[in-house]
């Protein structure tokens, strides 16, 4: 038996009650440690954990899935455990195998953004701002202009996490090599640092002013057309 579990945004504070009856009978619990920044510390709920990075969760997940043939094994995510596209292989390939899934869902940045006052069906296609150079991010926002969509784009982890300055300076460096005036300093933005804990932080203004943000970790939304109420909601996060 295989469980997908959500760990939710934050800590170990974030699980459900129903997630941790299920991880208390596991065999085995994996933690997936790379797609995003969780602070959960499962030794204080007497859980005894593997953690396990980008390898093991892409190429090594045949090892996972083998023990779940037999023993009760957990893999908990970040968030909601099929917001990233690993663990939706993960879950294809159990079915092939015709070991039994149960997904725990949870919270996910891609619901938590809703904070803002952005309204979750005006948003398009979803960005992943890389440390190595793409204009992939820009091509995208291009898309989501078009059809007067908000754009957000998840900033890379790494070797060390892609700061909303960082993000931003990447943006502007494409637009101007492209010159195609999707973005500048005088463009509406919104910022939100560390969603579901106390220290979380949500900034609105112009890119300009949102250059000197360093908090991680971080996402960074570009409004398309707002609608009179989202403008009046996170007008309150004006910098």
């Amino acid at each position: 038996m295989l469980y997908l579990v959500g760990a939710g945004l934050w800590d170990e504070r974030d699980l459900s009650l129903r997630a941790l009856d299920i991880l208390k009978e596991c065999d085995g619990i994996f933690v997936e440690s790379y797609t995003s920044i969780w602070k959960g510390k499962l030794k204080k709920l007497d859980l005894e954990v593997k953690e396990i990075g980008r390898n093991e969760m892409e190429e090594g997940a045949e090892k996972i899935l083998e023990k779940a043939k037999k023993k009760k094994i957990a893999i908990l995510v970040p968030g909601d455990p099929l917001t990233a596209t690993t663990h939706f292989s993960v879950l294809e390939e159990a079915k092939k195998k015709g070991i039994s899934v149960e997904i725990v869902h949870n919270a996910s940045i891609k619901t938590a953004i809703a904070e803002t006052g952005l309204q979750l069906y005006k948003f398009g296609k979803t960005a992943s701002i890389s440390w190595e150079y793409s204009e992939y991010p820009y091509d995208l926002l291009k898309q989501n202009k078009d059809i007067d969509a908000h754009t957000l784009f998840l900033l890379d982890l790494g070797e060390k996490p892609m700061s909303p300055k960082e993000g931003l300076n990447r943006l502007l460096e494409i637009e101007e090599k492209r010159n195609e005036n999707l973005i500048n300093k005088e463009t509406t933005c919104v910022i939100c640092c560390k969603l579901g804990s106390k220290e979380k932080k949500i900034f609105f203004g112009k890119v300009e002013d949102l250059l000197n943000i360093e908090e991680v970790p971080a996402v960074i939304i570009l409004p398309g057309k707002l609608h009179f109420s989202e403008k009046e909601f996170v007008g309150f996060y004006k910098t």
